[in-house]
């Protein structure tokens, strides 16, 4: 029998007899009724335990509610101020400010207008980098293919002048001299400056006297300073140390463009190249060097133009004096790759005084020691050189050249013969084109090499490019010169090698 509740249990106890509960009808509604009973005790034990929580627990549920409200409209805030910040370029859509599910919606939809931006800018990023590297390549390349007949140009004037021209030729060599030689200018500066803004341009670091540098700059430039009546001279402290770490080639060089500069904007004046010790310790030495001339000197409202590349203080500068307006900006640049800066002082008509500080490192021992015997004697005692060239007129050249300095002197057109003669033959010296067909120059020394260590190489190069000395090195190469090459410098290195 069913279990009732106990409330209807009573009921049928008093009311109901044994005819009622055999009736199958009857306990169906019972049975019900029964449900009805037990379904309002489960109501009444939850409205009870409902009616039972706390005032405490009311206040905290309350509390929790608010504080969601309040997350909620901080949310919406920030969203919202989140998507004026990124639409400022297009403006704010029209949206509900409190649909928290469309102001999400929107700032899905920028979000993903701004990766497809990022995209194109990168895509746009790659395609300036291959033009950037496009035009290193063709830089380098047009560098090869205008100094290689550059150097045949600059080298035939040399020995033509040497070679006892007649009076009527002398001054038309010495135009062909100078023309080309300021070509070589222009064609370095822009390679320069192209290298430095690709920030390819690397300083290197060997022992060198600044005391012969300024010395050999200031003769280099004293012939072009007596055509225009100028007294030149450098003045040279005498606690300069003999000898520092630095890179010759890059400090001549703004040495050679502030001291070439002061010679072209003065006529019947004085240049001074002065070298000055500021600071001396153990280690280290501050050298100020500074260029003083009395020529037409530069207006103080186009000091900073005069430094900005391809500018010049006026445009009759380009039409009087010519140059290409890199000359101070590739000094300034060089400048900063030592930490240092340079600095003007200049009056219209009353000259220029150009200068700037180096902190050096100071090696022991003596300038005479590193550079050797430097004398330009011009006799080479019969020794053996290969000369490894392709191009005829610089194979005409250079054998010309080095004949005059009597050499005995060996041809190969490529790497491949290079190799074969260096097999059969012993040479004091190899001079090594770089660019040949067949073989070229680095395949050349990597097998010869392989079974000759003592030979020294050096290449001959008409590459502009930044890393040429750390492959010739690499490839087995003692040395480089750049074509072309100023003969007397040519000869010296030789004579280091030929010793």
């Amino acid at each position: 029998m069913m279990v009732y509740h106990k409330l209807l249990k009573r009921q049928l106890q008093k009311y109901g007899d044994e005819s009622l509960l055999e009736n199958e009808a009857f306990l169906r509604f019972i049975d019900a009724v029964n449900d009805s009973y037990l379904a309002f005790d489960r109501d009444r034990e939850l409205s009870e335990h409902a009616f039972s929580i706390s005032q405490e627990e009311f206040s905290e549920i309350n509390h929790r509610l608010k504080n969601e409200v309040n997350i909620r409209e901080y949310s919406i805030e920030k969203l919202k101020e989140t998507l004026k910040s990124v639409k400022t370029d297009t403006g704010l859509p029209d949206f509900n400010s409190d649909n928290l599910l469309e102001i999400v919606d929107i700032l899905n939809a920028e979000i993903s207008r701004r990766r497809e931006a990022e995209k194109l800018l990168i895509v746009a990023k790659e395609e300036a980098e291959k033009a950037s590297h496009a035009k290193t390549d063709f830089l380098s390349i047009m560098s090869h293919e205008i100094r290689t007949p550059l150097n045949a140009v600059i080298g035939m004037g040399h020995l033509l002048l040497k070679n006892d021209p007649r009076p009527d030729q002398v001054n038309n060599l010495k135009v062909l001299k100078t023309s080309s030689d300021n070509l070589l200018v222009l064609i370095n500066d822009i390679l320069d400056f192209n290298k430095i803004e690709a920030g390819k341009l690397d300083l290197e670091n060997a022992p060198f006297s600044l005391k012969k540098l300024v010395t050999d700059i200031v003769s280099a430039n004293t012939n072009n300073s007596n055509e225009r009546e100028n007294t030149i001279k450098a003045i040279i402290d005498q606690k300069v140390p003999e000898l520092m770490i630095g890179d010759a080639l890059r400090i001549g060089q703004v040495l050679n463009n502030l001291v070439s500069n002061a010679v072209k904007f003065t006529h019947k004046g004085n240049i001074d190249v002065s070298v000055q010790v500021k600071s001396l310790s153990a280690k280290t030495a501050v050298i100020e060097l500074a260029i003083h001339d009395s020529g037409v000197g530069i207006a103080q409202d186009k000091i900073e133009t005069i430094f900005m590349p391809f500018t010049q203080a006026s445009t009759s500068i380009t039409r009087q004096y010519g140059g290409t307006g890199l000359g101070l900006a590739i000094t300034k640049k060089i400048l900063n790759l030592y930490k240092s800066d340079i600095e003007v002082e200049s009056e219209i008509g009353k000259g220029s005084k150009f200068f700037f500080t180096l902190e050096l490192e100071i090696v022991e021992g003596n300038a005479a020691d590193l550079n050797g015997d430097e004398t330009l004697d011009f006799d080479l005692n019969k020794k053996h050189i290969l000369l490894v060239e392709d191009t005829l007129f610089n194979i005409v050249y250079a054998t010309q050249l080095l004949e005059g300095w009597n050499i005995v002197v060996d041809v190969a057109e490529n790497g491949a013969i290079a190799v074969e003669k260096m097999r059969n033959e012993p040479y004091d010296l190899v001079l090594m084109d770089l660019q040949m067909p067949v073989m070229d120059g680095y395949t050349a020394t990597t097998k010869i090499r392989e079974f000759n260590n003592d030979t020294p190489i050096i290449a001959l190069t008409a590459s502009a490019t930044s890393n040429v000395r750390e492959q010739v090195l690499k490839a087995g190469m003692q040395d480089y010169v750049t074509k072309p090459f100023n003969p007397d410098d040519f000869y010296i290195k030789l004579k280091r090698y030929l010793a």
